[in-house]
């Protein structure tokens, strides 16, 4: 009878630890929009990146708002998506608009079928690592999804991540759902 006492105030005791507030070590960044929220861990912190669903818009234009310092630089970026090719990369034009603002419009084409990404929108720094993407991405693989396009339009985050030299896209689910993901990535 005393195991079994034992075990349960063990059992409650990790229980109670475990549902703590996060301690300085794992202190987190929160972005937040209308249909989802991305909670980055502090850089000396190993936690991964995890989305929740439906936060409030202006929460995340109010983070926007206070990156005005974060640049990207005007010009051609090459831009990727993996199922075409990493070797022979697409362009993407990128402008200043204003109010830490950026169009982006690109493509990358398949030479050898109809694949295709395409990209046009805005991109809005939040930091040195991590875009906010308005506006449509459409890709088009001929053996995912039934060979449909797949388009992705509204708000959406890019993310640079273990020194890489570019920004992927963070909603990374094709259409065809399961476990077919784009790594769709925009070239600093």
């Amino acid at each position: 009878m005393n195991q079994i006492k034992f075990f349960v105030v063990g059992f409650i005791s990790l229980y109670l630890i475990s549902c703590q507030q996060p301690t300085q070590e794992t202190r987190s960044e929160e972005i937040k929009t209308d249909s989802f929220s991305v909670v980055q861990p502090d850089t000396t912190a190993a936690i991964d990146t995890t989305v929740n669903i439906q936060e409030s818009e202006s929460s995340l234009s109010n983070k926007a708002a206070d990156s005005t310092r974060f640049k990207i630089r005007e010009g051609k970026h090459y831009l990727s998506l993996q199922w075409i090719s990493w070797e022979v990369l697409g362009e993407a034009e990128i402008k200043y608009l204003g109010d830490n603002k950026y169009s982006i419009v690109g493509q990358q084409l398949n030479s050898k079928n109809s694949d295709y990404l395409k990209i046009s929108g805005t991109l809005e720094p939040v930091s040195d690592k991590k875009l906010i993407f308005e506006g449509t991405i459409e890709t088009q693989v001929e053996h995912l999804n039934e060979g449909k396009p797949c388009v992705k339009e509204g708000s959406r985050f890019f993310e640079s991540t273990k020194n890489r030299k570019y920004w992927r896209l963070q909603d990374m689910e094709n259409c065809e759902g399961g476990m077919v993901v784009d790594y769709v990535d925009i070239y600093f």
